[in-house]
């Protein structure tokens, strides 16, 4: 059997990856992705938080000699990407994904069905990639276009993030256009409401529950399990996300050997991320732990990101005529108080009028106030409170920033106000939408998640309850 290094060495495998970077293994340096990403054991031990190495696309074939999982930028020279990530997880079992990938994959087979469907009917045909845990679906629109334009006009920038965007630090090897900012963060609004209609129209495909972003939920037949359709990447500035390319290896599991197990991450071998297209489910499966097959399927396939400037346009507009844009515009109606307001502002809340559950994330933000699951129990709590979402981004930013027990550097590459405002407007927005019925909004099920601090604390869950009106 091949090893990850001597896989890479297929010149029909550089070319695939090259592509999905927008360019040739003949001339990386030429991609238009603005930089490449290196993650695997081969890196244990480097002097980050996670193992990897970053590189302009010169080092390309560094890269791949290392024999890591390889990725590519979101931030691209010619292109705002637009790519949605689906992921079957379980918080009981998170190593079933491997375990158990005929079953699993089966699970999501419906969902992956609908969602292509969906996009057809706007026109558009993404480049399909099977990941470690569920699939990748990717696109392009060309920048300066009439798409673009309209992209550029949806998105909205919050003020430290336009500062990063003008800095060079980090990844930020020449700023990022603010216009092009925008654009991300138009492309990423458009997408959440791809994801509204998706929900609405595939549940009942599943008998797992479909979440944006992965938030914890309670046990079900076969534990805490579900398919997030994970927009988390719009949260982030540009320049700090990037997406594993097609025919890269998979190899989280070996590094993340912590989460899924000794057992997983030893017994299983490392995969392949493999383009689907026209393959069956069953073919996809067999190619991705098939070295020397996948490389020969290399050979007669092609991976640039497909490009649906013109057609893309049926989804903006369809965005733009739904409910989830119009509380949208209501969501930016409003503005957050400045850093400079913040201590007589939303440091006077007073926390005994939200449940233990709520409490404890602000009073302890690091970590518990970064976890989705906390986010999406304080954004429904102070709703029903009155609270406008925006004040709520602003809260947990305020507390992200100035509350205890957060290092010096925490948001030197990340965006504090960013990624609050995504989270809180994520999770306002299905409940505006009519997509939250909270059926998980109460003290039993908070229990069941794992993230009751305090039972039979006086406090009813289900007692804060924001009905969507505003």
């Amino acid at each position: 059997m091949l090893t990850p290094q001597q896989y890479y060495q297929d010149p029909e495998v550089r070319e695939r990856i090259a592509e999905y970077c927008g360019g040739t293994a003949r001339e990386p340096e030429l991609c238009t992705a603005e930089y490449i990403v290196g993650y695997g054991e081969a890196l244990l031990g480097v002097p980050a938080p996670e193992p990897y190495i970053s590189s302009p696309t010169s080092g390309f074939n560094h890269v791949l000699d290392q024999g890591v999982d390889f990725f590519r930028s979101l931030w691209d020279k010619t292109h705002i990407l637009g790519v949605l990530d689906i992921e079957y997880f379980n918080l009981d079992l998170p190593g079933e994904v491997y375990f158990d990938q005929v079953g699993t994959f089966n699970k999501i087979e419906p969902i992956y069905q609908a969602i292509l469907k969906i996009f057809e009917s706007y026109g558009i045909g993404p480049l399909t990639i099977m990941t470690g845990q569920g699939y990748h679906f990717s696109f392009q629109i060309q920048s300066g276009t009439k798409a673009a334009l309209m992209l550029e006009d949806i998105g909205v920038l919050s003020d430290s993030l336009v500062e990063k965007y003008r800095g060079t630090l980090s990844k930020r090897h020449r700023p990022v256009s603010l216009r092009y900012g925008k654009g991300f963060d138009g492309m990423g609004r458009v997408l959440e409401h791809l994801t509204h209609r998706i929900i609405r129209e595939a549940s009942d495909l599943t008998d797992l529950p479909l979440l944006i972003t992965d938030v914890a939920i309670g046990t079900g037949k076969h534990g805490r399990e579900g398919i997030s359709l994970d927009l988390s990447c719009f949260g982030d500035p540009v320049f700090m996300r990037d997406c594993r390319c097609a025919f890269s290896t998979h190899q989280k599991h070996k590094v993340q050997r912590w989460k899924v197990g000794d057992a997983i991450a030893d017994g299983t071998p490392v995969q392949i991320a493999i383009p689907r297209k026209n393959l069956s489910l069953d073919e996809t499966i067999a190619l991705r732990r098939h070295y020397r097959n996948a490389a020969d399927y290399a050979g007669n396939t092609h991976c640039f990101i497909p490009d649906f400037t013109v057609n893309f346009k049926n989804l903006i507009e369809d965005y733009q005529n739904s409910n989830l844009h119009r509380f949208h515009q209501w969501f930016e109606s409003e503005k957050q108080h400045p850093p400079g307001e913040w201590a007589d502002t939303y440091g006077k809340m007073n926390y005994t009028d939200v449940p233990p559950c709520v409490r404890q994330a602000l009073e302890e933000p690091n970590d518990a106030l970064l976890k989705p699951t906390n986010l999406q129990t304080l954004t429904r709590c102070l709703l029903a409170q009155g609270w406008h979402p925006q004040h709520i981004a602003g809260l947990v930013t305020s507390r992200w920033v100035d509350g205890p027990g957060w290092p010096d550097d925490q948001w030197k590459h990340f965006d504090a106000n960013s990624r609050a405002t995504f989270y809180v407007r994520t999770f306002a927005g299905l409940l505006a939408d009519g997509l939250d019925d909270m059926v998980d909004h109460n003290c039993i099920s908070h229990q069941e998640k794992g993230y009751c601090p305090e039972p039979f604390c006086g406090y009813n869950l289900g007692d804060y309850r924001w009905e969507g009106e505003y």
